[in-house]
Formats: C-alpha cells, sequence, structure tokens
C-alpha cells in the first residue's frame, strides 16, 4: 500500500505543471462557456422565439444575420409575367414574387419578447406585365395566306413549323427569331425530306417547305407594321409569295426576325387549314 502511494506521488510531482495546465484549461473553458451564456442572456434573442416556423432564441445578432440571409434566399421568389399557353392559346394569369424584408426581419427577431412567434415580413414584387393586357388583344393588326402545293411531307413540314410560331406572345420591345422558336428541323422532331431550294436549284433536306411559313410570317409581320431585323431572299422566286416578298430561313445559319415595336402585346397565331397557310398577327383594337 505505501508503495502504491509512493508512485501516485511521484506521478504527480512529475507530472504537476501538467496538472496545473489542464485545471487551467479546464477553469478557463468553464469561464468562456458561462460568459457565453451572460453574453446570450443580455444580448442575444429571446428565449422560444421563432420566425417563420424556425428557432431563433438566444442566437446574437451576428447568427441572426446569417439565419436571416438564408431565409432570404429561401424564401426569394421572382415574379411570373403573364403568358399564353402554348398548346391551347390560352391566358395564363400573372404571379406575384416574393422578397424577405431582410432589415426588418432581423430588427423584429432582436427585439421580439420571448415565446413569441413571428411571421417572415415578405414583400411582394409585382410583375411587369398584367393579364388584362392580353386580355385586350382582340383583333388581327398583320394577316397573311399562302397557298401550299407539294408531298405530304412538306405539307407535315409546314404544319410543325406553323405550330411552333402559333400562340408565341411578343410583349413591346420584345424580338422574335425563327430559328431560336422553331428550332432544328430534324428528324428526330418530326420533320420529313421534301424539296428545297439550293444555291437557285432544287434539292431534298429534312424541313423541306418551312421557308413558306417563314415568308408567310413574314408578310404579316410587314403587314402589322413589325420592324424586321433580319430577312433573307431565297436564290431563286419562289410560287407562293409575290417576288421580293419571301424569306427564306436555315438552321442556325438564315434566319427570320424582328421587333415589336408597338406600344402594346402582339400573340403570332398560324395554322394550316385545307391548301391554305394563314399567319396572323393579333393586337389590340385601337
Amino acid at each position: 500500500m505505501v508503495a502504491v502511494v509512493k508512485k501516485y506521488l511521484g506521478f504527480l510531482k512529475r507530472n504537476a505543471k501538467s496538472l496545473v495546465l489542464m485545471a487551467f484549461f479546464i477553469s478557463f473553458s468553464s469561464l468562456a462557456v458561462w460568459l457565453d451564456d451572460l453574453e446570450r442572456d443580455i444580448n442575444g434573442v429571446k428565449p422560444g422565439v421563432t420566425m417563420g416556423g424556425q428557432q431563433v432564441e438566444r442566437l446574437l445578432p451576428a447568427e441572426v444575420h446569417q439565419v436571416v440571409m438564408e431565409l432570404a434566399m429561401q424564401y426569394h421568389s421572382y415574379p411570373l409575367e403573364p403568358r399564353i399557353d402554348k398548346a391551347t392559346g390560352k391566358i395564363i394569369a400573372e404571379q406575384s414574387g416574393n422578397l424577405l424584408d431582410v432589415v426588418n426581419c432581423q430588427q423584429l427577431i432582436m427585439k421580439a419578447p420571448p415565446g413569441a412567434q413571428l411571421e417572415l415580413p415578405l414583400l411582394p414584387i409585382s410583375p411587369k406585365h398584367s393579364s388584362l393586357e392580353l386580355a385586350a388583344i382582340s383583333q388581327a393588326v398583320g394577316h397573311y395566306e399562302t397557298w401550299v402545293s407539294g408531298s405530304v411531307h412538306r405539307h407535315n413540314n409546314i404544319a410543325l413549323a406553323a405550330r411552333g410560331i402559333s400562340n408565341v406572345l411578343l410583349w413591346p420591345g420584345e424580338h422574335f427569331s425563327f430559328n431560336e422558336v422553331v428550332g432544328p428541323r430534324s428528324p428526330e422532331r418530326g420533320y420529313m425530306p421534301a424539296p428545297i431550294l439550293l444555291n437557285g436549284g432544287r434539292g431534298m433536306d429534312f424541313g423541306g417547305g418551312v421557308c413558306q411559313v417563314a415568308s408567310t410570317l413574314y408578310n404579316a409581320a410587314l403587314d402589322a407594321g413589325l420592324k424586321i431585323e433580319e430577312r433573307h431572299a431565297h436564290s431563286k422566286a419562289v410560287r407562293y409569295v409575290p417576288e421580293g416578298r419571301d424569306a427564306t430561313v436555315s438552321y442556325p445559319d438564315l434566319d427570320l426576325c424582328f421587333i415589336n415595336n408597338k406600344d402594346g402585346p402582339v400573340i403570332i397565331k398560324a395554322g394550316l387549314g385545307g391548301s391554305h397557310l394563314w399567319v396572323k398577327i393579333m393586337g389590340r383594337s385601337k
């Protein structure tokens, strides 16, 4: 027993400095925890406080700021402008967005009494446009028709492209690109090989006939007084429009582009009825 005690005393003697340091750090850590608790009691959020269902009690201002910024990212939403359903042509109403009032949110949290259940101070973001503007579109401000001939494949391509441009909405100042809207004329997208004009001669390619849709749209846009930005003539006169009124397109190089320079929105409508291809530019009645 004496030997054990001597051994223990020897250990204490050899490691006295380490034990003192250990005791100091334990005491310092306890003091730090106590000081942190004291600061949270004095400067932190009151117990039981929640913001938008999230617990924020006893958080310090810097921590509250971090939480509020995360909430701002979580609840931020952009407004949705009114639009046209591509398949049906029906108006889809606009939706407001939300923006968290960061400064107010942090102040509410810091000033809240114990147990307060706070609602997020969200600020609505209104869309730029209203569906009432679309509802006011009631008449054709531009219109053009062409006679469709040729193979079943050519009719198929024309119908696909006409469907692609139909129910496209352009707000004032917006740009229209035929190639962007219609997309590649590829077999994967339903296009078939049909005759095309190529360097003054004739050939076969997927999407043959699509230029008639572009030409019909071009004339409807001219009739509506829209500003033409890009248009290319065929290498040879075509039969479906007068000379100088055609518009050839080739994805992605040759495009038909115009701008809605009106003071109100316009909607492109297009369709193939029997052997007639028609395009209307719909706008507000004057």
